[in-house]
This record gives structure tokens, C-alpha cells and sequence, in this order.
């Protein structure tokens, strides 16, 4: 103890009851679907003795919120979730025992308090696929005509019905790099959605790589700045009612003689 440090003094902690983690999901368990991540999230939280907080209701569940599903088969390489505690725990412990009852491909990376209480929204997302030697000079150029484009529509197809969207503004930038023939693109993020990875793929004619096992990885999902928390409102000040004069009083209780007592008894006994 240093001669300035008081022995009450109290320790300094960054236990918190929200908590921000950063994961990866590689190999097989890319296969695993979102609902089923969520499950397995469950039975970690349960063998690893967390104290989940959980929501109201005939049903209680986790506290436990994605900033954004991951697609089946895509991996992520810095995905997003939110957790809720009943009780204070420092990140670096919750991380700990997340990791100590983790399966293989779910690596967890970070772990911060997450003091807002809305839960954190995505702005962009980055995206990476592994173009063959001999698809690089046409996927190239592709991307080179897309991203040279001011509008680039395609159909979008959701159940039995396909719409016709515009591409283009969801696309932020895009290259191939001519060495490791690494294919990565940036999607911004919006309130009424965005293009999904498969659409730009698509439209740079490279859909047949998926299909035949290439693996597409997200690799990063960059989130908006919170917004800033609400001033505290200021203290109302007392409203003083001043009382109403005698006579009036007098008026009204004379006003309701007549009546008061037949309208009590109508209104307990209904014919």
C-alpha cells in the first residue's frame, strides 16, 4: 500500500451485471444453425455455474442477445453477443468459464462491459471468400464493373415471391487481392436490412465455389456508435394548490345532496 492509499479506500472493479463478447465459429460448426447456437449457449451458461439473468413470463429465457445471425455454413471470425447476469461478474471471469465449456470452433475473444442498456447494432459487416487462380481476372473485373456502377439491381427472392433490389448501395468496397486471390467486400448495415454476402457473390458469377465447398467467412461485423444516455430530467418543482373558497364548497355539497345517494346505490346495484 502506497502512503497516499487509504486502507478503506474502496477496490477498484469491473464487475457488471451486461456484458459485451466478441466469439469466433469455425470448421463444422458452421453447420450449426443459429437457434441451435443458442441452445448449446444455454447448456455452457448452466455447466459453467453463470448466473443468467432471464426474462419474464411463463417461459423464461436467457438473457442472451446476437447483434447479428450468422447464416448456416458461413463462419464467423468476430461475431457479437450480448449476455445478461443476475448477479456482478468481471468479463475476463465470464470469458473464462464460457472458453472452459466451449465446443470445438467456438473460440471466445473478448469480453467488455456493455453499460447501455439498448443492445448493440450493426453498421457494417466484412465478408471473405477464396477465389481459384483460374477465376481471379474474370472476378476481378466483375467486381471492378460493379463497384464502377451507379445502380446494379438483381432479384432477391424470399419465399415464393422475388422483389427486385439495387445492389449498389449496400456495397461499400470490395477487392480481390492479385497474390493470396482473397476475395473481401464491406455491406453496410441499415434499419430496413441490407444485401446479403450471396448476392454479391452472385453477381460476380462465383456461386459454383460455394456450392462445390469453398468456405465463405465473415470477418468482422463493425457496430454503430451507441447513442448517448438520456440527461437525468430535472427535479419538478412543487405545484402549490391553493384551496377553494368556502362558499363554493358549500355551493357544490348542496349541488349533490339531491342526487348523491340514489346514483350510489344505481351504481353498486345494477337492475
Amino acid at each position: 500500500m502506497t502512503p497516499t492509499e487509504s486502507p478503506n479506500a474502496p477496490i477498484a472493479t469491473t464487475a457488471c451485471t451486461k456484458v459485451r463478447l466478441r466469439f469466433a465459429k469455425r470448421g463444422d460448426l458452421r453447420l450449426v444453425s443459429h437457434h441451435d447456437l443458442m441452445r448449446c449457449l444455454e447448456r455452457m451458461a448452466r455447466r459453467g455455474s453463470i448466473p443468467m439473468a432471464y426474462s419474464q413470463g411463463f417461459n423464461p429465457r436467457p438473457r442472451i442477445v446476437f447483434t447479428l445471425a450468422l447464416g448456416l455454413g458461413i463462419e464467423g471470425e468476430r461475431e457479437v453477443l450480448e449476455m445478461e447476469l443476475a448477479e456482478p461478474m468481471e468479463p475476463e471471469v465470464l470469458l473464462a468459464k464460457l472458453a472452459a465449456e466451449s465446443p470445438e470452433g467456438l473460440e471466445w475473444l473478448e469480453a467488455e462491459p456493455a453499460h447501455s442498456r439498448k443492445s448493440a447494432q450493426a453498421a457494417t459487416v466484412c465478408f471473405a471468400l477464396q477465389v481459384p487462380d483460374n477465376r481471379r481476372a474474370e472476378a476481378s473485373a466483375s467486381l471492378e464493373r460493379l463497384l464502377a456502377s451507379e445502380r446494379w439491381p438483381y432479384l432477391r427472392r424470399r419465399a415464393e415471391r422475388a422483389t427486385e433490389d439495387d445492389l449498389r448501395p449496400f456495397l461499400l468496397e470490395g477487392r480481390i487481392d492479385g497474390t493470396s486471390g482473397l476475395l473481401s467486400f464491406r455491406l453496410k448495415m441499415t434499419q430496413d436490412g441490407s444485401a446479403r454476402p450471396e448476392d454479391v457473390i452472385d453477381a460476380l458469377d462465383l456461386r459454383d465455389l460455394i456450392q462445390t465447398g469453398a468456405v465463405l467467412i465473415r470477418t468482422d461485423v463493425e457496430l454503430a456508435p451507441m447513442p448517448p444516455s438520456p440527461a437525468p430530467a430535472p427535479p419538478s418543482s412543487k405545484t402549490t394548490i391553493s384551496p377553494a373558497p368556502t362558499d363554493r364548497l358549500d355551493e357544490e355539497h348542496e349541488s349533490l345532496d339531491d342526487g348523491s345517494e340514489s346514483q350510489e346505490l344505481n351504481a353498486h346495484c345494477p337492475l
